[in-house]
This record gives structure tokens, sequence and C-alpha cells, in this order.
């Protein structure tokens, strides 16, 4: 019995770190296999079974990179991102009441807990939960740390989602450091809402001028000039 875990352990590593070298060069489904028959042969090792949630999330595959993460964040809730990516894994599976526990874990674990946080509110907001999603924002927010921009965009959007603009443009103001188009789509969608439509076009025109791809604010600029239009004839 102890010669065959030896053994097996050597099997396991050298399955991992092929794995984890394809997931590295952008060959996450060439890697799948391997940490599959890393986890297989190792199933008490947290390590394994994140590099494969890591892999099928990398696929757009959340469904996929379910069990991996909730694997790993059993096995060791302390390990870096494993329990938050537990948690976001369900989040994107539309699987929000099963998101909350990995991610309050990640909040005790993590050091930026921030990001655990904002992620809870969200969960909260989904599950139609508006006074504990609040909750939630606002702690994060409080916590000033690495997550705070992140933090910031989140609220502003459950804001103009709860009908709230005027208090959105305030939190999407404080999010512009660094300057991000996805920060200047979201003061832009907070201000076209309070009818402030010509700083609401000027922020969506800088967003698509740091990424001209940015769909949802080229979308939402159309929809500025159409309302801006009567006003100029």
């Amino acid at each position: 019995m102890i010669l065959l875990l030896v053994l097996a352990q050597p099997a396991a590593e050298q399955a991992y770190r092929q794995g984890v070298s394809l997931l590295e060069s952008g060959r996450a489904e060439e890697a799948i296999p391997l940490l599959e028959q890393a986890a297989k042969i190792e199933p008490k090792n947290a390590l394994y079974w994140k590099a494969l949630g890591v892999a099928h999330a990398g696929l757009l595959d959340y469904r996929g990179s379910l069990e991996p993460f909730r694997q790993a964040c059993t096995l060791d809730p302390r390990l870096l991102d494993v329990c938050y990516y537990s948690g976001r894994a369900f989040y994107a599976a539309d699987q929000y009441d099963k998101a909350i526990a990995p991610l309050q874990k990640a909040l005790h674990a993590d050091a930026v807990k921030g990001r655990a946080e904002t992620a809870l509110g969200q969960c909260y907001e989904a599950l139609g939960d508006a006074v504990e999603a609040e909750k939630h924002f606002r702690s994060a927010l409080s916590r000033n740390d690495a997550a705070g921009q992140q933090a910031r965009l989140a609220y502003s959007r459950f804001l103009v989602r709860q009908g709230r603009p005027r208090e959105a443009v305030a939190i999407a103001e404080a999010a512009q450091h660094p300057e991000t188009p996805d920060s200047r789509y979201e003061l832009a969608l907070a201000l076209s809402q309070c009818d402030r439509l010509q700083e609401a076009a000027a922020a969506l025109q800088r967003a698509l001028q740091l990424n001209p791809q940015h769909e949802a604010a080229r979308v939402l600029l159309a929809k500025v000039r159409a309302r801006l239009e009567p006003h100029r004839q």
C-alpha cells in the first residue's frame, strides 16, 4: 500500500506539471485530461482540483469548473483564490444560492476581502434580496482595499437597477482611477438615467477610445445620441 502511494505521487505530479504547462501556453483543452488524471490519482490534493477548475473556466466552461473548484475549496479553503473562484463559478452558472457558502469562506480566508464581499452582494441581488445585497456592497466599499474599484462599479450597477441613478453617479465617479472602458461605461449608464445626456455621451466616447470593441458602450452611445437628437432641432 505504501509503495503504491509512493509510485502514485510522481505520476500525479508529472500529469499536473504537464497540464499546467499546457494551461500556461493557452492550451486549456489539452490540459484538462492531464489535470483530471492528477486529481484522480490524488483526490485529496486541492491544488490539482484548482488547476482543473481553472482550465475549465479558461474555456468559459463554468459548469465544468464547478466540481473541481468545489473540491478544492472543501479540501483547502485557504488555498489562494480557490473559494472565490468556486463562488464565481456558481454565480456564472446561475446557481446563486450555492455561490454564497464558498464566497463566505473566501471572505474569511482572502487578504482582499472586498472582492468576496462584492461577489456576495451580486449573489444576493440576483436572489432578489436587495437589502442584503446593499449591505455587502457597502461593506466592501468600507474596506477600501484593492477591490475598491470593482466594488464601486458593482454597487453603481446595483443602484441603477434599483432606480437610484443619482446615487450611482457619485459612486461611479469615484471609480475612475484607474480609468478603464468599463468604468467610463458604468458612469455613462448612470448619467444617462439622470438625463445628463451630453456628459453620458462624452463618457461613452471615452470608453470607445479606450476600447473600440466595447459593444455595450457602442449600443448605449447610439441610444444616447437618439435621445439627444430632438434637442438639436
